[in-house]
């Protein structure tokens, strides 16, 4: 049982080692907005990570994905890294996020995070909502880069 448990570990370093930063920015993100809530008082791990989709556009990157988040064993406190144990029967969250960055990187254009409950996850107007929501993320910055766009504009008399 003990190989089995370290073959998973094992796996999931592995995938966690073969994302890309940006992927690996948007997962530390969507911690960071989580933790933030004055509700959530343990301290969350992610456990996986799931449909993620990476595209690049004039404006930047877009990355949008889906994250398992369980509880562990230490109380939250905004600002620190814990790497504590997951609870036995601790909760777990999904979270859907989408994020889209700047060309350089350095900011985010905007976002969307939303975290819930597994047993909220059959509710169907959630699902419709959130890749709305993602939509609207992934079109922002883009109206500004469409070079020519007012190319064939008429010219005032001469």
């Amino acid at each position: 049982m003990r190989q089995l448990l370290a073959l998973c570990l094992g796996f999931a370093a592995l995938a966690a080692a073969s994302r890309s930063p940006l992927v690996q920015r948007a997962v530390d993100m969507v911690l960071e907005d989580f933790h933030s809530k004055s509700h959530v008082q343990w301290a969350h791990r992610e456990q996986a990570v799931e449909d993620v989709i990476e595209t690049d556009y004039l404006a930047g990157p877009f990355v949008q994905l889906r994250l398992t988040l369980r509880q562990t064993q230490c109380q939250n406190q905004p600002g620190r890294s814990q790497d504590c144990a997951f609870r036995r029967n601790g909760r777990k969250r999904s979270c859907r996020a989408c994020f889209k960055f700047d060309v350089s990187l350095a900011r985010v254009l905007d976002q969307y995070v939303h975290c819930m409950a597994e047993r909220q996850l059959a509710v169907t107007d959630m699902a419709r909502r959130d890749a709305e929501e993602c939509e609207a993320v992934q079109q922002a910055g883009e109206a500004l880069y469409h070079p020519g766009r007012f190319a064939f504009s008429k010219a005032l008399p001469s």
